[in-house]
């Protein structure tokens, strides 16, 4: 099984140490494509233009041979529209987090980097059909490009968030709202004694499932467009 990342080299290297046997993990560094990419999501505008920069990185990856798609955004910008041009699994770390949380619990909050950010977390809940479990979207006033860097008085912050959502606000489990942050969950568990999403880590679960049990989205739901190239 061959999957593709859509994220850096050093998220690569440690999503490399979760995948199972048979499981071979890349991305496509070396593919130069039109469209721009973002350094970091925080904004719709920043959406936008990552998910132009999805899309043609998707078909590129299934032009390649590769087996599933991961995208490395929280938002899932250009998640489905890319499934319309392609017929192999296209996984956005979003959905597999909320998706999952639900599973495990019946309300959870989430933690997103900035105050800009909760509108698009908030949106995103909606338009998975999760709302009705959240029990906050809250945030951790930080810029993805900051949180990247683990500071230590970073994470004991993020610690104390997300131990609000939970005494405070009702929260059963913690979704990171951000892919960068989620790298930080294993350590935020620890000490909040709920579950905490890694959105990253679930996605490379979701779509060794998908492809193992040999499914993909519905071209019903995301038939390919008349004008695609």
């Amino acid at each position: 099984m061959r999957i593709c990342f859509l994220g850096t080299d050093a998220r690569l290297d440690y999503l490399r140490g979760f995948a199972s046997a048979g499981v071979t993990l890349d991305n496509m560094a070396d593919f130069i494509g039109t469209a721009p990419r973002p350094s970091s999501v925080e904004s719709r505008g920043e959406e936008l233009g990552l998910a132009l920069w999805v899309i043609e990185q998707v078909v590129e990856a299934e032009r390649r041979g590769f087996d599933a798609v991961i995208t490395g955004c929280f938002s899932d910008p250009g998640v489905e529209a890319a499934r319309e041009r392609v017929v192999i699994p296209v996984i956005g770390p979003g959905e597999a987090a909320l998706y999952t949380a639900r599973m495990l619990a019946h309300h959870f909050s989430v933690v997103t980097p900035l105050p800009e950010t909760v509108p698009l977390a908030r949106e995103q809940a909606h338009r998975t059909g999760m709302y009705p479990f959240i029990a906050s979207i809250v945030s951790f006033d930080l810029s993805v490009e900051a949180i990247r860097e683990r500071d230590p008085a970073t994470i004991a912050r993020l610690i104390d968030v997300c131990r609000a959502c939970v005494e405070d606000d009702g929260a059963e489990a913690i979704v990171c709202g951000c892919a960068s942050m989620s790298l930080l969950s294993d350590e935020i568990a620890a000490e909040i004694g709920v579950p905490v999403l890694n959105s990253v880590r679930l996605s490379l679960r979701a779509a060794e499932m998908m492809v193992g049990a040999g499914l993909s989205h519905s071209k019903k739901t995301f038939p390919v467009p008349m004008k695609s190239n």
